[in-house]
């Protein structure tokens, strides 16, 4: 026998949209409201790029929006894993990205924040492997740092509207 009553579930909803809850990607939500109106400025590197591209896949892509998004990134390696024979074999790849949103043309932030995150790559095997390993580890370390960053800018945008 299920104990699932649909009335309980309607009020719980109720309650939500009483406490000021909407969702973030409904019609009028501020998720779409982001959409294609913004333009992003981020380091000129691989992370940078990736960073960008994953950006515009979730906000749209627009040469010259009604906000700008600068974005600094900062990467380091840490050796996670030395063997007994004193080969790193692992390594983390620790992640900040500071962004600020500011409006088009001012200088005067809207909104800013710190996205922090980390990935890691394993050494083993051939320097090709590792390379690849490596750069491997930085695509999803910049594409993470976009993602955080998304939803801070969903979260801080509701004052935008």
């Amino acid at each position: 026998m299920s104990s699932f009553d649909r009335r309980t579930l309607l009020l719980s909803f109720g309650a939500l949209a009483g406490c000021g809850f909407r969702p973030a990607y409904g019609p009028t939500a501020t998720g779409r409201s982001l959409r294609g109106r913004i333009a992003y400025r981020a380091p000129n590197t691989q992370e940078g790029f990736r960073l960008r591209t994953r950006l515009e896949d979730r906000l749209g892509r627009v040469e010259r929006g009604d906000y700008l998004l600068t974005v600094q990134l900062e990467i380091s390696e840490v050796a996670v894993v030395i063997s007994s024979s004193q080969d790193i074999n692992r390594f983390n790849l620790p992640g900040t990205a500071r962004w600020t949103l500011t409006e088009d043309g001012q200088t005067t932030p809207l909104a800013s924040g710190t996205a922090e995150t980390f990935t890691a790559y394993s050494a083993f095997g051939t320097t090709v492997a590792t390379q690849e390993a490596q750069s491997d580890a930085r695509d999803r370390l910049a594409i993470a740092l976009a993602d955080l960053i998304v939803t801070d800018l969903i979260a801080a945008a509701t004052g935008l509207e």
